[in-house]
């Protein structure tokens, strides 16, 4: 007799492998039919049906890899993979077609400046230690990608395709880390979260492409499984998996490295901080703040730190603007408030494009998912507590999402296309502190970890089974 559970696992069989057939059926016709939409690359590779097959059976490989290791969360895994494979083989055929991409610039790159290279040298090309001084010459921010891509193509077939679907992997396992880290929070599986994380737009999109954004994803999903380890369940194991995570991400990005550093310190010494501490290590460093403000600002004066602000702003733009995408003119910052500045290009970080910053249909899904998130946050602003700053799974996230946009909030404002594809660094890390303070989920694991808090959000510990 065949139980409901039984049933269950065969009803979702069927709908993996019923979405799974379909896409391979899809993909197969479009290998026949891919040199109408694949003439932006042809140059490079002048056999598109067998470079798109590539792309097909190297797909195919890694499933079979998810259906042999996947154990118990092969059709979860497998559903999520069939997504990868929509996007990749499908989607991307016709957003290449109409906007440039920087897969092509790295992909004509491994054929040109690595071809014929050992393993050997090109991990020697791999600059250990960055400098990211301002102005330094010696500071190429892609030159350890290239090593890092030119690597990856030792272990994967030279094809366009089929390396998209190898950083589309890492994408993948990036999601799949970032949601380990949601179970370890949680103390139990919760399904829906790794649909949330592998599913939204702009995750599974720019977590697809190749470039540097899949392999950043996977090292920050990394950091933050490494992170949770350590604040909810002390395991020293947490080091290796952050240290890794912050080494890698640290070769490409330094910055974003230095901020995941910085804000998990944060973190993790204020969860031993009373809320007395906290509010006087917060009034202290206001007031630092403030001071050194002043000082700033009597030494060069409100105008020089506006036309610094606009300077920088107009570098950012022509950088943005060159790499094609969604480009939007900046404001002037000059002869404004510097605070309200940086809230702006904070706000703009975490939360543009939005409806009146539409431009093309890809920035009107970033708007319209934008618009649900920032809906989402003004919830979660309303439920916030003070109390919760006890808590680092609440405050580590808040810090990394609040430094990362005020770092990079400008590219976001200067150029919509690649400030959304760089938000992929901060965006899991925006989810899960709203979805703390929003879902029924996250409010009552809030309640359980502090005593008394269950009080504050309205929620009693016996609530989290």
């Amino acid at each position: 007799m065949v139980t409901s559970q039984g049933s269950n696992k065969i009803a979702w069989s069927g709908v993996v492998f019923a979405v799974a057939g379909i896409a391979v059926w899809l993909a197969i016709w479009l290998s026949f039919n891919v040199r109408a939409m694949g003439q932006h690359f042809g140059y490079l590779q002048p056999e598109l049906e067998l470079d798109y097959t590539m792309g097909i059976l190297m797909w195919v490989v890694f499933a079979v890899g998810i259906l042999m290791v996947g154990g118990e969360f092969r059709h979860m895994l497998l559903l999520g993979w069939t997504g990868k494979f929509f996007v990749v083989l499908i989607v991307m055929l016709f957003y290449e077609q109409r906007y440039e991409s920087d897969s092509i610039a790295y992909f004509n790159f491994r054929v040109k400046d690595f071809f014929g290279m050992h393993l050997v040298d090109v991990i020697s090309n791999i600059d250990l230690s960055p400098n990211v001084a301002s102005g330094s010459e010696d500071y190429d921010p892609s030159k350890n990608f290239k090593g890092l891509f030119a690597l990856v193509t030792f272990l994967i077939p030279p094809y366009f395709h089929a390396l998209k679907i190898g950083f589309a992997f890492f994408g993948f396992l990036g999601s799949w880390y970032f949601y380990r880290a949601v179970v370890v929070a949680l103390g139990r599986e919760y399904p829906p979260a790794f649909y949330l994380l592998t599913f939204c737009p702009s995750i599974i999109f720019w977590s697809s492409t190749l470039g540097k954004d899949p392999l950043m994803f996977l090292f920050i999903g990394l950091y933050a499984y490494g992170g949770t380890l350590w604040l909810v369940q002390k395991r020293m194991t947490a080091f290796w998996f952050m240290g890794a995570g912050i080494f890698f991400v640290s070769l490409v990005r330094p910055w974003i490295g230095i901020i995941g550093v910085a804000v998990f310190l944060a973190a993790s010494l204020l969860e031993k901080s009373r809320l007395w501490q906290v509010a006087l290590i917060a009034l202290i460093g206001g007031l630092g703040m403030a001071h050194y403000w002043e000082n700033i600002t009597q030494t060069w004066g409100d105008i020089v730190i506006a036309e610094f602000l606009q300077q920088r702003a107009k570098g950012v733009e022509m950088t943005t603007q060159s790499s094609g995408g969604s480009g939007a003119a900046l404001p002037d910052f000059e002869g404004g408030s510097a605070p309200m500045i940086v809230l702006l290009v904070i706000f703009s970080g975490l939360f543009r494009p939005l409806p009146f910053d539409i431009t093309n249909p890809f920035t009107a899904l970033a708007a319209a998912e934008n618009t649900i998130v920032l809906w989402l946050a003004l919830v979660a602003i309303y439920r916030f507590r003070l109390v919760y700053l006890r808590d680092p799974l609440v405050l580590w996230p808040l810090l990394f999402s609040l430094m990362w946009a005020a770092v990079y909030g400008l590219v976001v404002m200067a150029n919509f296309g690649t400030g959304v594809r760089y938000k992929l660094q901060t965006w899991p890390f925006l989810l899960m502190v709203i979805t703390l303070l929003t879902h029924r989920e996250g409010r009552a694991l809030l309640a359980s970890r502090v005593s008394g808090r269950a009080k504050a959000v309205g929620h009693s510990s016996e609530q989290i089974q």
